[in-house]
């Protein structure tokens, strides 16, 4: 793994680890969120599952495809996955970036798995609070033919999550303050594909809210699997739509909480990450 200098946009590449648990992998040897940010949330889900009722065009129903999720699931050796390295650079990821957003994936479902990981991880951060970076992600990873739509109504949805955050219209938070709003990948698994057309699911863990002294929105994790459809188009895999379901979610540990003047010095110390399968 190669990593980038330590600021908020640097990124660290990492490729996901061989799942233990699935027979054709070697094994290793021995050895309380906000009702506030919740509702901008919220809002923000409901106004894009408009574009996604008007745009998906995977020929699967939401419910068929939970449902071979969750057969996936208690079954994980039915889809093994193994490294990608067509088209990638020495570190196992694309050799080609948008915006920051690793494009350039293997015409494969290894390669689609790899950007669903990504996408998701770039449609998840704190870039797609600010009305130009979001555009500039948008046009990175979804289908052009659904692009303005889904534009027009992230920026509805993003204005409500501005205004009850108390953030400026272009997402600058308040002084003294950092918005924190960043997606790791815990696994994910393919659904179902064909020869253009992917469903991936990943399993995340997201820290959102605003960090620094007097905060009134407290940075809070939230675990959901994020199902997203995925179109082979102009030579490359491109998100078409997504649906979120909460969890799974693990038990609660036993560390204490920090504060949030450490969580903003942690938010800009550490970059965040991009992923390979």
């Amino acid at each position: 793994m190669d990593t980038a200098q330590s600021t908020p946009e640097a990124r660290t590449r990492v490729k996901l680890p061989p799942d233990p648990y699935r027979d054709d992998e070697p094994r290793p040897g021995r050895g309380r969120r906000p009702l506030v940010l919740l509702a901008a949330l919220v809002a923000l889900v409901a106004a894009i599952t408009i574009v996604n009722r008007s745009t998906h065009h995977s020929g699967g129903s939401p419910t068929a495809d939970q449902s071979t999720a969750a057969s996936n699931a208690s079954n994980p050796a039915a889809n093994p996955t193994g490294p990608v390295t067509s088209q990638f650079d020495s570190s196992g990821l694309p050799g080609n970036t948008a915006d920051g957003v690793p494009i350039g994936y293997p015409h494969t479902a290894r390669g689609a798995e790899s950007a669903a990981a990504n996408y998701v991880v770039a449609y998840s951060s704190s870039a797609m609070i600010n009305p130009t970076e979001r555009h500039k992600l948008i046009d990175a990873i979804a289908d052009p033919v659904i692009a303005s739509d889904l534009q027009t109504q992230l920026d509805t949805a993003y204005t409500q999550v501005d205004n009850s955050l108390g953030l400026s219209a272009d997402g600058v938070p308040p002084s003294g303050q950092t918005f924190v709003q960043r997606s790791a990948p815990v696994g994910v698994t393919l659904v179902k594909s064909s020869s253009n057309d992917a469903t991936v699911s990943v399993w995340t863990v997201t820290l959102s809210g605003l960090a620094g002294q007097g905060s009134t929105h407290p940075v809070v994790e939230n675990w959901s699997t994020i199902t997203v459809t995925l179109r082979w188009t102009g030579g490359d895999w491109k998100w078409v739509s997504f649906a979120s379901a909460d969890g799974p979610v693990p038990t609660s540990g036993q560390q204490v909480v920090s504060g949030g003047q450490d969580l903003q010095k942690a938010v800009n110390q550490f970059g965040g990450l991009r992923y390979a399968r």
